[in-house]
């Protein structure tokens, strides 16, 4: 998608192309650069955390761990970008993807990538990505 969104781990740039947050994990696809995924994981998962713990509980919020994934094609790439933002209904927050604002779905429906039907059927995924 053009135009991704930057941010910034360790002074070097990341593009961040879709994400999804939920309450206890996140899928994203980025873009690292000459950043390694696994500091931009942790760098990522410290600073959430703190403010979460700060501004809405204490405790513990994510997993230990974290899975990744190198997008081969333009096929493998549309099946990770449905099932990320497919998330929120898979995981019963929510019956209409477009309404969940933790992701990046509307976004790409503003740029036409999606209509608004999307989602509305149950979709199914060969594999569990990362759960």
């Amino acid at each position: 998608m053009s135009n991704p969104s930057l941010f910034y781990t360790c002074w070097k740039p990341i593009e961040l192309d879709a994400w999804v947050i939920l309450p206890d994990h996140f899928h994203v696809i980025l873009n690292v650069g000459d950043n390694t995924i696994s500091n931009i994981v942790h760098i990522f998962k410290i600073r959430y955390s703190k403010w979460i713990r700060q501004h809405i509980r204490p405790g513990r919020v994510w997993h230990n761990r974290f899975w990744d994934h190198i997008i081969r094609d333009q096929k493998d790439y549309n099946i990770h970008l449905d099932y990320i933002h497919y998330n929120p209904i898979r995981h019963g927050l929510t019956n209409d993807p477009f309404s969940y604002s933790q992701s990046s779905l509307n976004r790409f429906y503003n740029a036409g990538y999606y209509q608004r039907d999307w989602g509305v059927k149950p979709l199914e995924f060969d594999n569990v990505y990362g759960e």
